[in-house]
């Protein structure tokens, strides 16, 4: 009876107050459990909303805290600013970013680094039954280079050992002959400083080398101890300057694209600039040749010369007014282009000019005229 209450009262997934006590004695290590501090509150909190959330937890990893405003509006035109993305804050620079799809939610992981002012976002997965301290911000995807690798070990067979000395369970790996380099995505822990380097001990070059790593789009790290979070002058545990008062870690784990940006050829005379500065000259062009433009392009030229030729210039005759030999009025003066001599306007005009003088003109008060006697 007593084993068929157990499986009863197991099955169920309550126990009694003793073994329960007795179970929470067990795995405490301790005693003097009273029967309040044994006894669960049996819940059930599953839920019942059928809409599904793709989530994932996030954290910025800085000394200040970062309000979740702030933190949204980093990533969310980051992340594509997908429909239905909502951030809330769990904790001191903590988040939980909501995804309404999968795919979403996918993107996300597959795109770190991420970060906020330069500062590292550590993601981590996240189930809403979890505790905050089961979230684990300890591991950061990223994609690394190893640099300057022989020829003979270009080859995709060596490609995987290579990569796996950086993350033994690296995802992907790649070789970019363009620019010279092994690229694998690999997950590092930020508990531990970047590094630097993979020695390679090779039978054909009878030497042990050296060969650097570089990593793309790294965020913030500690030059004096080489991870992330902190700069080199708030570092707890400062490394040691050389001879040359340089740091251990540097810039030069930072990867560069220089090798995408186009480079004129050394047979060239004069840079960029100059040549382009021939191409729109006419008289270099008329020695180059003539340049090679679309029909659309060449028309619209021939509509802007005919347009600017057909812009004529005409000169305004403006009327001149010179006082009449008797004193009395004005005419207008007019020129004879051909005769450079003036004629006069006629006395009707001046009539004209006299009658509309006369209107202008004001009675004066008496009051004005005696003040000017006045003052005579």
């Amino acid at each position: 009876m007593t084993s068929s209450g157990s499986s009863t009262e197991k099955a169920h997934g309550a126990l009694s107050p003793r073994a329960a006590r007795a179970k929470l004695e067990e795995e405490l290590g301790r005693l003097d459990i009273t029967d309040e501090e044994a006894t669960p509150l049996v819940t059930d909190d599953r839920d019942d909303d059928p809409t599904q959330k793709w989530s994932l937890a996030g954290k910025v990893l800085h000394r200040s805290a970062f309000h979740i405003q702030t933190i949204a509006s980093a990533l969310r035109p980051a992340w594509g600013n997908p429909r239905g993305l909502m951030f809330r804050s769990v904790g001191v620079n903590m988040f939980v970013a909501d995804s309404a799809t999968k795919r979403d939610r996918d993107r996300v992981w597959d795109g770190s680094p991420w970060h906020v002012s330069n500062n590292a976002v550590i993601l981590s997965e996240f189930e809403d039954y979890m505790q905050p301290s089961e979230l684990k911000f300890d591991r950061l995807s990223l994609w690394a280079r190893i640099m300057n690798l022989p020829f003979n070990l270009r080859d995709k067979k060596w490609w995987l050992p290579i990569a796996q000395q950086i993350d033994k369970k690296v995802k992907e790996v790649q070789f970019n002959h363009v620019g010279g380099f092994l690229r694998a995505w690999v997950t590092i822990d930020i508990a531990n400083p970047l590094r630097r380097w993979v020695l390679i001990d090779s039978a054909k070059r009878k030497s042990v080398d050296l060969y650097e790593i570089q990593y793309e789009h790294v965020p913030h790290f500690c030059f004096s101890c080489g991870r992330l979070g902190h700069p080199d002058t708030m570092c707890p545990n400062p490394g040691n300057k050389d001879e040359n008062g340089k740091l251990p870690f540097g810039k030069g784990l930072r990867a560069s694209d220089d090798w995408k940006r186009p480079s004129f050829s050394e047979g060239s005379t004069g840079s960029g600039h100059n040549r382009k500065a021939e191409t729109r000259s006419s008289s270099n062009a008329a020695n180059a040749g003539t340049e090679a433009t679309s029909p659309l392009k060449k028309n619209q030229n021939v509509k802007h010369k005919a347009e600017a030729q057909q812009k004529v210039y005409r000169r305004v005759e403006v009327p001149l007014l010179q006082n009449t030999p008797d004193g009395k009025g004005m005419s207008v003066v007019q020129y004879d282009d051909s005769a450079k001599v003036a004629v006069d306007g006629g006395a009707g005009f001046l009539e004209e000019v006299e009658e509309r003088d006369a209107k202008k003109k004001k009675p004066t008060s008496t009051n004005s005229d005696s003040s000017a006697a006045a003052a005579l």
